[in-house]
């Protein structure tokens, strides 16, 4: 995984002096570029929004997509493509799309191209290890990819199953219901069916490491108890369908959680919620719209610091 490198911020932002000057280093740089080349912003460009829309329009003018090396170098391709996604959020939406619009039709003809921009859409995009991660983003780059005739039909399936995963509750959108046993009595209930003035739905497994690291830090997270005192449900939802090894673990789970078993796996397996990393987090409103989508702890932290208690 490639860091950004800080100067494009810089470059973005610097109402003078734009720091690198993409065409002068191309000038001076060798036949193979080693690393990735800047566009030159103009000077006469001083708001740094406006710079910032013209850097990420222009951020591929300088890259060759005909050649392999430079497709090939981790520091000249890969490298430019994570400083691309790395700006793409700070944009109006209007540019960040401008801007995935002129780079997926500058790979287009070039098959090795596509292939570059397939394994780093997915690496840096699409998994959810990646700092970066940003499905919106994902599907708006690879959905015109799927009437390229050069992409081949295994690529196409699973982008289109990736598509369809995308489009499951969204921020905004209700969330899927699903039906579950609820712990100790296993009474059935349903995620529609659980009163909660806010919800944070929790999908996990407690024979998965990382689950079991991050519910350590759910509980022991003194923001997340307070906000279960101002009215937050927490649903803790069994994936895997195993109702011994469920029955032996739910106790180890705080009392004031709602834990559930999914007996009949619909979750994972139909699957009705995108389930791409565990434990997966949903936090969902009073009318059960989706709010946040495959969060985490500290973006959870982050939303309720912004928007207050509850009743706000």
């Amino acid at each position: 995984m490639r860091t950004i490198t800080l100067c494009i911020l810089a470059l973005a932002l610097a109402a003078c002096g734009g720091g690198t000057s993409g065409r002068k280093a191309a000038e001076t740089a060798p036949a193979k570029p080693t690393t990735f080349v800047f566009p030159e912003i103009p000077d006469l460009m001083t708001e740094p929004d406006q710079r910032l829309a013209y850097l990420v329009r222009h951020f591929w003018d300088e890259f060759d997509f005909a050649d392999s090396t430079s497709l090939t170098n981790p520091d000249v391709g890969e490298q430019g493509f994570a400083n691309f996604i790395a700006l793409l959020p700070q944009a109006l939406p209007g540019d960040a799309g401008a801007a995935l619009d002129s780079l997926v039709k500058r790979a287009a003809p070039h098959p090795a191209a596509l292939t570059f921009l397939l394994t780093n859409a997915e690496k840096y995009l699409y998994d959810p290890n990646s700092p970066y991660v940003n499905e919106e983003l994902y599907a708006t780059l690879v959905r015109p990819l799927l009437a390229l005739p050069s992409v081949g039909y295994a690529d196409k399936s699973r982008l289109t199953f990736r598509l369809d995963l995308i489009a499951k509750n969204r921020p905004g959108t209700p969330a899927t219901d699903f039906p579950f046993l609820l712990y100790p009595r296993e009474e059935p209930s349903s995620l529609h069916a659980t009163p909660a003035r806010e919800l944070l739905l929790v999908f996990y497994d407690p024979e998965c490491e990382h689950c079991q690291a991050t519910l350590q830090a759910l509980v022991a997270s003194e923001e997340l108890a307070a906000r279960i005192k101002g009215g937050l449900r927490v649903l803790a939802v069994y994936t895997e369908g195993n109702q011994e090894v469920w029955r032996e673990t739910a106790p180890l789970l705080p009392h004031t959680w709602t834990v559930a078993t999914d007996t009949a796996c619909a979750v994972k397996d139909t699957p009705l919620y995108d389930l791409k990393a565990m434990p997966s987090l949903y936090l969902l409103d009073a009318d059960k719209k989706v709010v946040l989508k495959d969060t985490s702890l500290p973006a959870l932290l982050q939303r309720w610091k912004e928007n207050g208690s509850i009743d706000n």
